[in-house]
C-alpha cells in the first residue's frame, strides 16, 4: 500500500500544475506568490517519499508524470505565443519537470545520507556502549 501511495505522489503533475497556476495568475494581472514554494515543497515531499524507490521506477514514474503534465497541458492551457517565449508551452513544461526531477533527486541523495549517517553514528554509540561495559 506505501508503494502505491508513493507510486501516485510521484505521478501528481506538479509540472503542468507550476505553469497553470502561473499563467492564470497572469491572465488575471497577479503576483503568482505561492509558485516557487509550493514548488519547493512538492520536490520535498515526493523526494523524502521516493527515496526507497528504485532508479528505473523512479525514472518511469517521472518520465510518465511529464507525459500527463504535457497531455493535461495540451487541454487546459493556452499555447500564448507572448507567454511561453522563444520555446513555448511544451517546452516549458518540460524544462519545468527537469528541474523537478533534479530536485527529487538531490533530497532522495539527502535524505539517504541523512539516514546513513545516523545509522553509521548509531552503530558506532552502540559498539562504544559494548566496549565500556
Amino acid at each position: 500500500m506505501k508503494r502505491f501511495i508513493k507510486s501516485i505522489m510521484s505521478l501528481f503533475p506538479v509540472p503542468f500544475l507550476f505553469h497553470f497556476y502561473e499563467f492564470n495568475c497572469h491572465l488575471a494581472r497577479q503576483q503568482a506568490d505561492f509558485l516557487f514554494p509550493v514548488f519547493l515543497v512538492f520536490i520535498i515531499v515526493v523526494g523524502i517519499s521516493s527515496r526507497n524507490i528504485k532508479f528505473p521506477l523512479f525514472f518511469g514514474l517521472n518520465f510518465s508524470m511529464t507525459v500527463i503534465s504535457l497531455i493535461f497541458g495540451y487541454f487546459f492551457i493556452v499555447d500564448d505565443g507572448s507567454w511561453f517565449k522563444p520555446f513555448g508551452r511544451d517546452a516549458a513544461i518540460i524544462f519545468v519537470s527537469i528541474i523537478y526531477i533534479l530536485g527529487q533527486l538531490v533530497i532522495r541523495l539527502f535524505s539517504k545520507l541523512v539516514i546513513l549517517t545516523a545509522q553509521v553514528i548509531n552503530k558506532n554509540e552502540k559498539k562504544r556502549g559494548n566496549s565500556s561495559l
